[in-house]
């Protein structure tokens, strides 16, 4: 396959719809390549023990506060000495108590046992390879069990022949497996090896020629993320902070659940995988992934697409935001749907 020209989509230099892997393997492959800053920055958070480190960083930073407090109101008068004394001796225990925390951390975490922590980061890299075969080897049983399923003969009239004219636009040889989930889900889902469909999506965009044209832009983005292999690199991110991100998803289930005791609770147990998540896997995977998203715009407009793709995008809104709370931090490292609007509007 020959790619088209160099296209500037998004302010990001040289975003086009480039030669994609034509074999499975060469997707994988190319998927975790794509994605390999984030799963490390996920492999360290989930395997390195960093988790007791956010602890002890935090309880060090709370117990410096508290005996500021102690010192200000018990100590030598100094009560008498104003309440800005008070504030500046509470913050300064604070900072105390986290530079000991962050001291001790990097002590035990890496200078006091640094073989100790090269072996659980391969450990942790070899139980990602095994996690990802799996997901890959089981994706169809593992999708079905979350609720997808094959088209109906009236959903695949439809869209097979968008799917395959899409895929011809892209000059993809081989197509993924297409499933469809019964929900109000207006996503076009990239897994390695299947394109999964939400049902609201058919019922919101409509019937007509126009809404067949937008929903084909839609499906050819989709298909640009597959062959690309982002489906893949995404499943790689997960494989590599499983233990992180099912405590993420834990605490995200409890805060969801609309009791005040039990969101309490979610939070206070399982904060630090919020503050790893957010702070760490999600910064370091930000570029990644809006390069991406414009790279799979991109090559839609190659494909003499983006009209049709910014009348669908202008209409649903966001296509892809995560569910679960691990999607939601992958989700949100995309561009914001106002940009790929404008950079549609710029190049075409």
């Amino acid at each position: 396959m020959t790619a088209p020209a160099s296209i500037s989509i998004g302010g990001v230099p040289g975003t086009s719809p480039r030669p994609t892997p034509q074999t499975p393997v060469a997707r994988l492959a190319a998927g975790v390549s794509r994605r390999s800053g984030t799963a490390l920055a996920a492999l360290f958070c989930a395997w390195s023990g960093v988790w007791l480190a956010v602890w002890l960083l935090a309880a060090t930073t709370v117990l410096g506060a508290l005996l500021g407090f102690s010192e200000t109101a018990l100590g030598g008068g100094g009560l008498a000495q104003g309440p800005g004394a008070g504030v500046l001796s509470i913050a300064g225990g604070a900072l105390a108590g986290m530079a000991v925390g962050l001291l001790t951390a990097l002590r035990d975490l890496v200078i006091g046992q640094p073989l100790q922590l090269l072996a659980s980061l391969a450990a942790g890299l070899a139980v990602s390879a095994l996690v990802l075969s799996a997901i890959v080897w089981l994706e169809p049983g593992w999708l079905r069990l979350g609720g997808c399923r094959r088209l109906s003969r009236r959903e695949a009239a439809r869209l097979l022949p968008l799917v395959e004219a899409a895929a011809a636009d892209l000059g993809l040889a081989e197509l993924p497996r297409l499933l469809m989930v019964d929900s109000g889900s207006l996503r076009v889902r990239a897994r390695s090896r299947h394109l999964v469909i939400g049902r609201g999506l058919l019922e919101e965009i409509g019937d007509d020629l126009a809404a067949d044209q937008a929903l084909g832009a839609v499906l050819c983005h989709g298909l640009h993320h597959w062959a690309a292999g982002d489906g893949a690199g995404e499943q790689w991110v997960l494989a590599c902070g499983l233990p992180l991100a099912a405590v993420y998803n834990a605490g995200w289930w409890l805060a969801q659940q609309g009791n005040s005791i039990l969101g309490l609770i979610g939070w206070v147990i399982l904060w630090p995988a919020w503050l790893l998540a957010r702070l760490v896997v999600q910064p370091l995977g930000a570029a990644r992934s809006r390069r991406a998203e414009y790279e799979a715009d991109a090559a839609v407009l190659a494909a003499g697409r983006g009209a049709a793709l910014h009348r669908a995008l202008s209409f649903l809104g966001e296509l892809e935001a995560g569910r679960s709370g691990w999607d939601r931090v992958l989700a949100d490292a995309h561009p914001p749907l106002e940009l790929r609007l404008e950079a549609l509007e710029e190049t075409g």
